[in-house]
């Protein structure tokens, strides 16, 4: 994974322009609330569990992250729980959580558990996701670099 090679002064930038409490905030609800959700099947649970190969502690951010970075688990959880997402969990928002837990590891000094596991995790679509966050990432270090010409 790339994401945690983002300097912590672009983080913090980042955290503070781009991802607002407000959205931070949401995200983590949502993750909480679809993580309780998927927990009331505990067949299901256990079974998105194994796929991921998820540690015994784990943080609900990490957890989600894991769970919604598999498009199997996600369109899974979509039609288990008839969820109108539009056939998926938006990337940005799986994006945004994983720029925000390394964030808190790497500039807030915030121990998640599961991060270490998290960072090198090889499951179908985490690639993807890592490469948005990145991306994002890049844009608001590019955004932050334009000036004004004056001709």
């Amino acid at each position: 994974m790339n994401t945690p090679q983002i300097a912590e002064t672009a983080l913090d930038g980042y955290k503070n322009e781009k991802l607002s409490d407000e959205r931070i905030n949401f995200l983590i609800a949502q993750a909480n609330e679809q993580l309780n959700e998927i927990s009331g099947n505990k067949e299901l649970y256990d079974e998105f569990l194994e796929e991921v190969n998820a540690p015994k502690k784990v943080d609900n951010i990490i957890l989600w992250i894991l769970f919604m970075s598999n498009e199997d688990i996600c369109r899974d959880y979509i039609n288990a729980f008839d969820k109108d997402l539009m056939k998926v969990v938006p990337r940005s928002d799986v994006a945004d959580l994983l720029l925000y837990s390394v964030y808190l590891s790497k500039v807030k000094k915030t121990e998640l558990d599961g991060y270490d596991y998290l960072l090198e995790y090889d499951g179908e679509g985490m690639e993807d996701v890592d490469q948005y966050a990145l991306t994002n990432a890049f844009l608001y270090i590019q955004q932050t670099k334009e000036v004004a010409i004056d001709f």
